[in-house]
């Protein structure tokens, strides 16, 4: 069976151990050989990798994990980076959702000024982690975009890097 190096991109999500878990219920389908997390908040990466390494230990105790905030670290020859960056965090979640109300504007993070505010900070990072796939992945990666609002992320991420395996 092939198996598969895979970056999660937003590593310290705390969503992350959940979609980790996830992923190794389809390890008969998916057999990761390789694991990284990668963040830019290297002490929220840190908490969630202790995380992440107890849910590997208990599903997959061979699995490699490498937990960096190192982009060549993180991206060298991966085959598959999956990015789920919330930028600006909580807090500037809470402004998107905070500021429109005072306008008598619903806010969201996904759609209307908040949802818009999110996705327009979200697009020159997934600009550098796709040149860092571009830089460092595997020729025949693939990387799968789940950060929010999704589709103003994608269209950006189609005009700024056309030719990207996203």
């Amino acid at each position: 069976m092939k198996t598969f190096k895979l970056t999660i991109a937003g590593g310290g999500s705390t969503y992350t151990p959940g979609i980790v878990k996830s992923l190794l219920d389809k390890k008969a389908e998916f057999k990761l050989e390789e694991l990284r997390l990668y963040d830019i908040n290297e002490e929220r990466q840190r908490k969630v990798g202790i995380l992440v390494k107890k849910v590997v230990e208990t599903f997959d105790p061979d699995l490699k994990v490498i937990v960096t905030t190192d982009p060549r670290e993180a991206f060298t020859d991966a085959d598959f980076v999956f990015a789920q960056m919330r930028v600006g965090l909580y807090r500037m979640r809470e402004l998107d959702e905070k500021i429109p109300l005072k306008y008598d504007v619903v806010g969201q993070e996904t759609c209307g000024p908040g949802g818009l505010a999110y996705g327009l900070r979200t697009i020159y990072p997934m600009v550098d982690i796709i040149d860092y796939c571009e830089q460092y992945a595997s020729r025949n990666y693939w990387s799968v975009n789940y950060s929010n609002p999704a589709a103003i992320v994608a269209k950006a991420m189609h005009r700024l890097r056309p030719n990207a395996r996203i």
